[in-house]
């Protein structure tokens, strides 16, 4: 092993690395946004919309991702005619497929809560919209927090499949560097530690959430 060697290259992992969380944070948001919104339509007592939203839930569970990733980024400009950049079709591909773990996760919490608390609210003459918002969707957030955690996780481990199209993220980056040193495990053992801390802090971050919530 002889890392001196890849140390003129720390620029374009530096840049991976940005390009990495810019496309992990703009995913979590779409995933989280979207997955949320799925989870409330799933619950409401409408037979044809559930059916629906199952079957866009079915198409990112059943397809693997690295698929999904290429048809966003070559398959549709065959039929819109735009090409869509890469880091758009890279955040759109993990954000759909993340919206769908977190609605099937926060749908999971919504119908952990206790019926009473919706008869509760009904007793109240509270409207389904607050019901929701202010009541039964915090106490469904407590129970599934940390699965939350894991799937930001997921998403940021996910990432490392965008350069498959040409992103130069930080496993794009690692690639390069491989390119022009003829080196593969220094660049690589490079990105993996990155990944790792990252990964390790979102871990930490998960466990001191569950105490929090255990406290609370």
């Amino acid at each position: 092993m002889n890392f001196s060697l890849i140390e003129p290259y720390a620029p374009m992992f530096v840049g991976g690395l940005v390009v990495t969380l810019e496309v992990t944070g703009a995913a979590l948001l779409l995933a989280f946004v979207l997955g949320f919104l799925i989870s409330v339509l799933k619950v409401l007592p409408c037979e044809p919309l559930r059916v629906i939203l199952d079957f866009y839930t079915s198409i990112f569970r059943g397809i693997p991702l690295i698929v999904l990733l290429f048809i966003a980024y070559f398959g549709m400009p065959q039929l819109t005619g735009y090409k869509i950049s890469m880091f758009a079709a890279s955040v759109l591909t993990l954000g759909l497929n993340g919206s769908a773990t977190v609605s099937e996760t926060v749908r999971g919490g919504i119908e952990g809560v206790d019926r009473g608390q919706y008869d509760a609210a009904r007793a109240l003459g509270l409207p389904y919209p607050s019901m929701m918002w202010e009541i039964i969707i915090p106490q469904a957030l407590r129970s599934v927090a940390p699965a939350l955690v894991n799937e930001a996780i997921t998403v940021l481990k996910s990432s490392s499949l965008v350069a498959t199209i040409g992103l130069m993220d930080m496993m794009r980056a690692a690639q390069s560097v491989q390119a022009l040193t003829y080196r593969a495990f220094e660049p690589f053992v490079v990105v993996a530690a990155i990944y790792y801390v990252i990964v390790m802090a979102l871990v930490a971050l998960s466990r001191r959430l569950e105490r929090h919530l255990r406290r609370s």
